[in-house]
């Protein structure tokens, strides 16, 4: 077995938080702050953006970096709100070259459109300080963590870099990203880009610090010449011991282990050499996969039991899976003890996580915890434990409590006689817009059984269901997932080609399907209702597209089936040589992905679901995007 580990320069997501769909905007003063000076932020919120201002407690986040930590620090500011302005001032620490900055309330945020607001230090006002350009240039590859991930922009990126070796060409980080990025874009051939990387190599006679190590190291892999890669790493982690270029070739060691205690045992030393890694959950994370994967559960607890800062979020993934075994549930709930107490340890939070960021995702952990919690003691016929562990989770995260934990708490009310409770439950979660089709289901049958007919039913039913739309709507923004396009060619049914690109500027649904498919053929019912919901509308795409079929004549497959089923009628679409499901990353269908006006993949939906769920979800997501 070889176990892989990302770079050091990769980042794991916490949460994801809202992003309106309407920036507001940011002021920062002065624009070209000077090294360790002070920094005044001044934020006016968009237009219907009233909710997130409302609460009064705004702050922004700025993220600030310096040239040689691989993650930048996220520095919560307080904002005072000022006639339609909310201020607030901070002093730059030493050493801080770049930042960027979004607004918010903890749990929702305006990134400005993924873009952030940003600046650049000077060393006086004028001129830019070494690095400045170079790290606007790296947040715009599009692989910072979560909470800061800026929209990619590539020529952007380009350009920065350009700017970065024109005021400082000694350097050497500089100039390698900006090969690969020239060679990325086509300015620079493979002959060309290798050309300049045996320049850059060939420049240096001997290495000065570990940043020059890093960076020669990459230079000679991207020749191919991994050997020699290899043992600059080494040297560079013998020549600067716990230095970024030291712990980068520990992470690649790490990732040679051949055996899985091997792999948890090296991880564990690692957290003693670098206590302050930024790459924690990362390798928390690979250790988590691979012995779930594995079926080594034990070898997890035992792993937790030594990690000295495990996160309440890594708790809640594996007592996910712990919990489920019958002979390992006393150790989830210790588990599950030891995630709440890690949720309200400080220490823990990652630097490059604001404080009021932080504390909104460990309110979520808790109550996931005790969501996992309350489903162990259901299972063990702990009914009233179950309910008040179950409560105790729907109490900390209010509307954001999972669905899964209002329908299982729902269905334990009915099971012990408390029916005023679940119809109470169940009408709320429809207002919050977090029913399910068995909280539905279970909201209907109470009403029969006090006696009301279907017609009462329906309307009160309609009642909340317009409430829940608008929550849902609110809600829904939370989960974009801001991915970058993906463009690919389909081929109708008449042999005429469309790309994805075309569809610009209008909200695309994409679903991935074949004919040999159960799921997908059961799904078309409701796909086909709302392709008539929105079939007048110029603005909305959707198009059902034929994949890994196993006959050699496809377009005679579909038009066989569409002649069977002549009351589906969207449009039909395939993917002649599944280049571009392939390059979606999909690994079962069906699968369908909802693409905003510039065309980034906001959602995902994996598999069959309930008409009614499905018509709901998919109508609040196409109104969303459609708001964008």
């Amino acid at each position: 077995m070889r176990l892989l580990l990302i770079s050091l320069f990769g980042f794991t997501a916490m949460v994801l938080h809202a992003i309106p769909a309407i920036a507001g905007t940011v002021s920062i003063l002065p624009m070209s702050p000077a090294l360790g000076s002070s920094v005044t932020i001044e934020y006016n919120a968009a237009a219907g953006d009233e909710e997130m201002v409302s609460s009064g407690t705004m702050h922004a986040v700025a993220y600030l970096f310096t040239v040689d930590a691989e993650s930048p620090e996220a520095v919560d500011v307080s904002l005072s709100k000022k006639s339609e302005r909310w201020t607030g001032t901070f002093q730059l620490p030493t050493g801080v070259v770049y930042g960027i900055v979004k607004v918010g309330t903890g749990g929702r945020y305006d990134t400005n459109k993924d873009m952030f607001w940003e600046f650049l230090v000077t060393k006086d006002g004028s001129r830019h300080v070494e690095g400045a350009h170079l790290k606007a240039a790296m947040a715009r590859f599009g692989q910072l963590p979560a909470p800061c991930k800026m929209k990619e922009d590539v020529e952007e990126a380009l350009e920065l870099l350009n700017k970065e070796s024109r005021l400082y060409p000694g350097n050497l980080v500089a100039q390698l990203n900006y090969i690969m990025v020239a060679k990325a874009v086509g300015e620079l051939d493979e002959f060309e880009a290798n050309g300049k990387y045996r320049d850059l190599t060939t420049s240096v006679m001997q290495i000065k610090t570990p940043i020059e190590a890093i960076v020669i190291a990459q230079a000679y892999a991207a020749q191919g010449k991994n050997e020699e890669a290899n043992r600059v790493m080494a040297d560079g982690a013998t020549r600067f011991p716990k230095s970024i270029a030291a712990e980068q070739y520990e992470l690649e060691q790490i990732g040679k282990a051949e055996t899985l205690n091997d792999f948890i045992q090296r991880v564990l030393k690692h957290f003693e050499l670098y206590p302050s890694t930024s790459a924690r959950q990362n390798i928390t994370d690979a250790v988590t996969r691979a012995t779930t994967q594995q079926g080594a559960l034990r070898e997890l607890i035992m792993f937790l039991d030594q990690h000295p800062k495990a996160s309440a979020k890594t708790y809640h993934q594996a007592v996910n899976f712990i919990g489920a075994s019958d002979s390992l549930r006393s150790e989830a709930y210790r588990l599950i003890a030891d995630g709440l107490r890690a949720a309200d340890d400080p220490t823990r939070r990652p630097r490059n996580v604001g404080v009021s960021e932080w504390n909104y995702e460990q309110r979520i952990s808790r109550s996931l915890l005790l969501f996992v919690k309350g489903a162990i003691e259901r299972a063990q016929n702990r009914p009233e434990d179950a309910i008040t562990s179950l409560e105790k989770s729907i109490e900390i995260s209010g509307t954001d409590a999972e669905k899964g934990c209002r329908e299982m708490l729902i269905d334990l009310y009915r099971s012990t006689g408390k029916t005023k409770k679940a119809l109470a439950m169940a009408s709320a979660a429809i207002v919050d817009g977090a029913s399910t089709a068995g909280i539905t289901n279970a909201y209907r049958e109470l009403l029969r059984s006090n006696g009301e007919d279907s017609l009462e039913i329906a309307a009160q039913e309609a009642k909340l269901r317009s409430q829940g739309r608008k929550a849902m709507a609110k809600k829904v923004q939370q989960e974009f997932l801001n991915q970058t396009a993906i463009n690919g060619t389909f081929t109708r049914l008449d042999g005429s080609a469309v790309r994805i690109s075309d569809w610009k500027g209008k909200v695309v649904i994409i679903d991935y399907w074949a004919t040999w498919c159960g799921p997908c053929r059961q799904s078309f019912p409701s796909l086909q209702k709302l392709y008539e919901r929105y079939r007048n509308d110029t603005n909305v795409v959707i198009a059902v597209v034929n994949v890994w079929e196993r006959t050699d004549d496809r377009v005679k497959t579909v038009k066989d089936f569409l002649a069977k089923n002549t009351n589906l009628t969207f449009p039909m679409f395939l993917d002649k040589d599944d280049s571009v499901v392939r390059n979606y990353g999909v690994t079962g269908i069906p699968t369908k992905f909802y693409l905003g006006k510039d065309g980034r993949i906001q959602f995902k939906e994996v598999g069959l679901h309930p008409e009614e769920q499905f018509l709901e979800e998919a109508t609040t997501r196409i109104e969303a995007l459609l708001a964008q």
